[in-house]
């Protein structure tokens, strides 16, 4: 099993120089702690970043997952509540909540997002990478932390709190 990722180094920005890049970085991370202590996580959060949490439990069928990220991040009210208008928002996020160094969705209960719909995971998983690959091109991370457990079939990386964070 590999070694957990640190929430610093998941959520850092993309190297300014090119030859840096080896492969693009992860977008969807999970950290498998409790409800209370992932209330903490929002704080951790890097200067300049911008984050907003949506709840799995309200993120059960496809339909869901647009209703909880276009409350979170006020897409605007010409949203189309499909694929295509959910991912041109992801792109234009700056549009709506404002410039950020970078954008980061905070899940919580996971592992009930899309149960309804399993098979639509990897439209999501999808979803966000090309959201992540539009942001990266312009210097900007995008990611997304899911809480406790990951819905089966997303690409993950498993994530730990930081050391020097834990221990003020």
């Amino acid at each position: 099993m590999p070694e957990p990722m640190p929430l610093s180094q998941f959520l850092s920005a993309p190297a300014d120089d090119v030859t840096e890049r080896r492969a693009p970085a992860p977008v969807l991370g999970v950290l498998p702690i409790g409800a209370a202590e992932f209330s903490g996580v929002r704080y951790r959060i890097p200067d300049g970043y911008l984050a907003r949490e949506v709840r799995g439990r309200k993120m059960r069928t496809v339909a869901e997952v647009f209703d909880e990220f276009a409350a979170a991040f006020q897409f605007p009210y010409y949203f189309g509540e499909n694929k295509d208008a959910f991912d041109e928002c992801l792109r234009d996020l700056d549009e709506f909540v404002g410039a950020a160094m970078g954008y980061v969705v905070v899940v919580r209960n996971a592992a009930l997002m899309l149960d309804r719909q399993p098979d639509e995971r990897a439209w999501f998983a999808e979803a966000v990478a090309d959201a992540a690959a539009s942001w990266d091109r312009r210097g900007i991370p995008f990611r997304v932390v899911l809480q406790d457990a990951a819905p089966p079939g997303l690409p993950v990386v498993l994530l730990c709190l930081d050391p020097e964070a834990e221990n003020p």
